[in-house]
């Protein structure tokens, strides 16, 4: 007979929230930081919003004129 073994539940469930910033211009390094910083703010302000989340990780990652910050979250 073999014993099935489940992994004991995650304390709270991960959630996660985003926030995307677009800009329409010329493609430039300067442009890609406007629109990342431009992220990074919702995100912060996000954090101050919710003090009772756990945040557990931040990334960001780019798409065809967008920035995307995830806050992952407990």
């Amino acid at each position: 007979m073999t014993r099935s073994v489940t992994p004991p539940p995650l304390p709270r469930q991960l959630k996660y929230a985003h926030f995307e910033a677009q800009k329409v211009g010329l493609h430039t390094a300067q442009f890609d930081r406007d629109r990342l910083e431009d992220a990074r703010k919702q995100a912060l302000a996000w954090i101050g919003d919710n003090p009772d989340a756990e945040v557990v990780s931040i990334d960001s990652c780019f798409g065809h004129m967008l920035a995307i910050v995830t806050v992952w979250y407990r």
